[in-house]
């Protein structure tokens, strides 16, 4: 198994190739990875009035909401320049970044952290948040990361379905942090691959999960269905599984 630092001097490199306009070493055909998805663009374009920004910069309002002047302090040839910031903040822009907080950093902790494993837009973006790193530094930093295919929420997507079902687990809450994302999970071809074998297959893991690890409790049927649903199951899966792997249990007993 390659070392984390591999990984990382790998992509590095491929980001690299990329910016300067070359084919990605990681695949074999280049690809427009520019143009965001439209699902991003109606999410940056949300919320864009400028009433509470307009109000931080010291400006009056006309009966619409929008400036009518912009006041300039003391001894500054202009006002400061806010704008309204991916997380419904307001933010100068003039103001210069904190230390190490910049898009650059920002972007080196997204090489990291996908260097471990794949991450989402959504994990990048409220991690480095709470890094405390300027929003529009972590929205350069994102759009950057995703441009060279650093993060990729499909990729992401497709490797999280996979893992789950590695782990023998069910995908009830996979699905849902996918279509979080924008995805449909039905569109992935780790999804349509395990969705092809059928309600049987589905069933037979939940009953392996029990056979490994039983409940343990009085009434183990309705522990057995709730441990089922805990792991991700689906409720008609759950039962299934629960009702064959009780009978199963009653057999042995006899």
């Amino acid at each position: 198994m390659p070392a984390k630092a591999d990984i990382l001097d790998q992509l590095r490199r491929s980001v690299a190739a990329i910016e300067r306009g070359e084919a990605d070493p990681r695949d074999s055909t280049a690809a427009d990875l520019s143009a965001p998805s439209s699902a991003e663009d109606e999410q940056r374009g949300a919320g864009t009035s400028p009433c509470c920004c307009v109000a931080a910069a010291g400006e009056r309002h006309g009966a619409a909401g929008w400036p009518t002047k912009r006041a300039v302090p003391a001894g500054s040839s202009r006002g400061p320049s806010f704008r309204r910031a991916a997380d419904g903040s307001c933010e100068d822009e003039s103001a210069p970044p904190a230390e190490g907080k910049t898009a650059d950093a920002a972007f080196q902790k997204i090489l990291r952290w996908a260097a471990v494993r794949e991450r989402s837009t959504a994990y990048v973006r409220e991690r480095l948040l709470r890094d405390e790193f300027a929003p529009t530094a972590v929205e350069e930093a994102v759009e950057r990361a995703r441009r060279v295919r650093a993060i990729d929420d499909r990729r992401y997507a497709d490797a999280l379905v996979r893992t789950r079902l590695a782990a023998g687990k069910g995908l009830r809450d996979a699905r849902s942090e996918i279509e979080a994302l924008g995805i449909d999970p039905e569109s992935l071809d780790a999804w349509q691959e395990h969705a092809a074998r059928g309600r049987e297959a589905e069933v037979e893991r939940a009953l392996a999960l029990l056979r490994r690890r039983p409940p343990r409790a009085k009434q183990v049927r309705e522990a057995a269905f709730r441990k089922l649903a805990a792991q991700g199951f689906d409720t008609d899966v759950a039962a299934s599984a629960a009702r064959l792997w009780y009978e199963e249990t009653l057999a042995a007993a006899e």
